[in-house]
Parts: C-alpha cells; sequence; structure tokens
C-alpha cells in the first residue's frame, strides 16, 4: 500500500466534503430562514437545517471519495487488488474516525459536538457516512472489473 498517496488522498477528500456538506446545510438555512430555528435546536445535528441536508451528506461522501480512490489508483500496478482495497477503504475509514473526533469532539469550534451528539443524536447518518467512504474504493474496485469485463484491459482504467 501507498500509505502517503493513500493518507493525501484521504485529506484531499475529507477537505471537499467538510466543505461542501457544511456549505450545503448553510446554504439551506439561508433559503428556507431557518437559522433562528437551527440556534434553538438542542443540538447541532438536530437542528432542521442539517437534519434537511444530512442525507445528502452521505451522497457527498460517495461521490468525493470514489474518485479520489481512482485517484489514488491512478499509478502504479499492484498485484493482489482486493487485500489494497481493503486496506484503502480501512485506512479512509479510522483516519475519519480519528479527525471526526479531533475536530468535531475535542477541539471546541462552532461546529463542536459533544460525545453524545456526535455519536448518539447524529444516528443513523454518522454511521451511513462511515459507510460511503469505507465503500467507496471498493466502488472504484467494482468499477474498474467492470470496465476490464466489458472492454478488456486496453479500456481507461486505472493500472491495478
Amino acid at each position: 500500500m501507498r500509505v502517503g498517496r493513500a493518507v493525501g488522498c484521504f485529506f484531499a477528500a475529507y477537505a471537499i466534503v467538510t466543505v461542501l456538506a457544511g456549505t450545503s446545510t448553510l446554504v439551506y438555512a439561508g433559503v428556507n430562514h431557518t437559522e433562528a430555528a437551527d440556534a434553538a435546536a438542542v443540538s447541532p445535528v438536530l437542528s432542521p437545517s442539517f437534519t434537511a441536508t444530512v442525507p445528502f451528506h452521505v451522497l457527498i461522501m460517495v461521490l468525493v471519495f470514489t474518485p479520489f480512490a481512482a485517484l489514488y489508483w491512478r499509478k502504479g500496478a499492484r498485484a493482489d487488488r482486493v487485500r489494497e482495497t481493503l486496506l484503502l477503504s480501512v485506512l479512509w475509514i479510522v483516519s475519519a474516525m480519528v479527525v471526526d473526533f479531533v475536530g468535531f469532539v475535542l477541539i471546541k469550534n462552532p461546529w463542536s459536538l459533544t460525545p453524545h451528539q456526535f455519536y448518539v443524536d447524529y444516528q443513523p447518518w454518522i454511521t451511513l457516512i462511515y459507510a460511503a467512504i469505507f465503500a467507496s474504493p471498493w466502488l472504484w474496485l467494482g468499477i474498474t472489473s467492470v470496465r476490464r469485463a466489458n472492454y478488456g484491459s486496453s479500456a481507461i482504467s486505472p493500472r491495478v
């Protein structure tokens, strides 16, 4: 496994999804004028704007992390694609859990949550988000496998 490349792809994708998910919630609040209701919510993850947009956050994860899985595979052939995909998925999911805990629970900021808010109130969405991150490298592996089966080794696909 190319750990440096895997970590770089993870952090780039993580930054993009964080911006996109946060922006989607803020835009929703602005368009629907839910700022007051959001401020009155007992938890940020239970605010009207967040609950309305969080299903899209899962989709954002898949739409961003899957191309970054492709970017990871872009250079370098690997003999055991399944094993490396598993390692990439595990590295990304563990990294997401650590970065989320540090960035949203430990470090106090406007988006901070208590452990209960993050791990209980945010259900089932946080679990689905982690599942999307874990599944993204597998989705890319499936896409390339179908391409190879349909178009042969000359198809445009990563060299894996």
